[in-house]
C-alpha cells in the first residue's frame, strides 16, 4: 500500500509520515525538494520543479522496489503544483500530468491547524494563506482516496484510515 501524506506547509506531514511508517514497519520516502533546495540555499525557479518531481518519483520507485508492505510518501506532485501556482502563477506540464492521476492507494491530507514552525524553506506563514492552500489541495486530490487528518491525535487517525482502506480492499 502506497500512502501519500500531504498538505500545506507546517501541517505535520513529515512527522506524520515518519510516525505512520514506523507504526506500520513501512518505508518512509522523504520529500525530495528539501535536499534539492538545501543544496541551492533555497533558491529555485520554475524550471527546477520538474527536476524536483523527477527526484521524488525516483525515491518512490526505489521504495516500491523494496517490496515493503507500506510506503509512506512525504508529499507528492500536488505539493509541487500548488507551490508552482502560488509562486509562479503557472505550473509545468509534467507536474499537471502527475496530479491528474493518482499513484497512491490512500491520501492523508493534513489540515494546517498546528502552530506554524519557522523553517528557512517555508514560504507561506500567514494563517489565512495556509487555509487557502489546504482548500486548494482538497480541490486537487481525488475525493475517493483522500482522508483529512486534523487535531493532535494524527497518528491514531491515520492508522484508522489505513485500517479502513485495508478492509475495503478486496
Amino acid at each position: 500500500m502506497t500512502i501519500l501524506i500531504t498538505g500545506p506547509e507546517s501541517s505535520g506531514k513529515t512527522t506524520l509520515a515518519r510516525n505512520v511508517a514506523w507504526a506500520l514497519d513501512g518505508y518512509f520516502v522523504a520529500e525530495a525538494a528539501r535536499d534539492y533546495l538545501n543544496e541551492r540555499a533555497g533558491e529555485y525557479t520554475l524550471t527546477d520543479l520538474p527536476i524536483i518531481w523527477a527526484k521524488q518519483q525516483e525515491a518512490e520507485a526505489a521504495a516500491r522496489a523494496t517490496s515493503a508492505s507500506f510506503i509512506l510518501c512525504d508529499t507528492g506532485p500536488e505539493v509541487i503544483r500548488v507551490w508552482a501556482e502560488v509562486k509562479f502563477g503557472t505550473c509545468p506540464a509534467e507536474i499537471l500530468r502527475a496530479t491528474s492521476h493518482s499513484a497512491y492507494d490512500l491520501i492523508l491530507l493534513c489540515t494546517p491547524d498546528l502552530p506554524w514552525v519557522p523553517d528557512p524553506l517555508r514560504e507561506t506563514p500567514a494563517p489565512e494563506q495556509r487555509q487557502h492552500l489546504f482548500e486548494r489541495y482538497r480541490e486537487l486530490l481525488p475525493a475517493e482516496k483522500t482522508q483529512v487528518i486534523s487535531g493532535t491525535a494524527r497518528l491514531a487517525a491515520a492508522l484508522h484510515f489505513v485500517d479502513l482502506a485495508l478492509a475495503a480492499d478486496p
